[in-house]
């Protein structure tokens, strides 16, 4: 868990709230999520069948 929001901290908007709405909030952590993982998938996809 600690791993996550050490990453998470990577996408500055996420460091600083300035979204009023809570919907706001929850879908740019969604959205860095999805890129997290995106990032994880194409890195182990690389190394493995390469």
């Amino acid at each position: 868990m600690e791993r996550t929001h050490a990453w998470q901290n990577a996408f500055h908007r996420l460091a600083r709230c300035y979204e009023r709405r809570a919907t706001v909030v929850n879908a740019f952590f969604d959205l860095a999520d999805t890129i997290i993982t995106v990032r994880s998938l194409i890195r182990r996809a690389w190394t493995t069948h390469r």
